[in-house]
Order: structure tokens, then sequence, then C-alpha cells
């Protein structure tokens, strides 16, 4: 990606986390109504700390993000920052952050999971058709 798509990239994530932030957790725009989360992490690389701002689905109690990068053939960043390290803290809606584990799913518990997700958001089934990849799922479980 040039660096200027990845410079209005960060200032588009940037204004909507601060969106985010001012309105207990609501995002506006295309971001409309859609569940989102703040995920904290720690770069892969770097160890410096990195915030994104994600859709989640909340399954059977269960909070699961998805590394869908919209269909791209990557990844999103966060994707590897959480297999490089694994505890990390969200902020669902006005409450304070909190500490939780992403734990990706086993192939068979991505694809039963996936297929709930498809039917709540179909778009993510067109983002599968868009890649090779397996897009990646993770289960945000309560870090005691």
């Amino acid at each position: 990606m040039p660096d200027d798509d990845m410079t209005s990239e960060r200032e588009f994530n940037e204004r909507n986390i601060e969106e985010f932030r001012r309105n207990g957790g609501k995002v506006g725009g295309q971001f409309e109504g859609f569940p989102l989360l703040l995920l904290t992490s720690s770069g892969a690389k770097s160890g410096a700390e990195r915030v994104n701002l994600v859709a989640y689905f909340d399954i059977d109690d269960k909070i699961y993000v998805v590394g869908s990068a919209a269909g791209r053939d990557e990844s999103p960043a966060w994707v590897f920052n959480l297999r490089a390290h694994s505890h990390v803290q969200v902020e669902i809606g006005a409450e304070p952050k909190r500490p939780v584990v992403a734990r990706e799913l086993t192939r068979e518990d991505r694809d039963r999971i996936y297929r709930i997700i498809v039917e709540r958001a179909p778009g993510f089934g067109e983002y599968e058709t868009r890649t090779d990849r397996v897009i990646p799922v993770f289960e945000l479980v309560a870090d005691n």
C-alpha cells in the first residue's frame, strides 16, 4: 500500500476511534449500527501499543473478532499482533478498557462460527470469496 494510502487509512482509523470514545462506542458512516470494539494490542515486532476499531460478534455470550481485512489477501496487522501477544485489552460501548486473551479458533471451530457470522453479516461471506486465505477468527476471553 503506498505511503499516502497508509496515512489516509491511519487518519480514518484515528477519527473513528475518537468518535467511538466520544459517543459511548457508537460510530456513524459505514459503521452505523454495527457492533464495534476497540482492540488494544502490542505490535508483533515493535511491541508498541496499537489500537484498532474492530467489528465483533456476540455469539452464545462469547465475543469474536474476524481478521477479514474486507477480503484482502493479507490479514490485518492486528491479527499478527494477537498471534504474537495474545494478552490484549478491549473497550466495548462506554465500558472501561478491560484485559482479555485472544484465542485463535481451530479450523473446525472457525468454520462453525464463521457460518453464524455470515448469517448475521452477509458481507463477510463475500470477503471470503475474494481471497484464498482462511480468514481467522479469534475469541476474546476474560483475562482473570
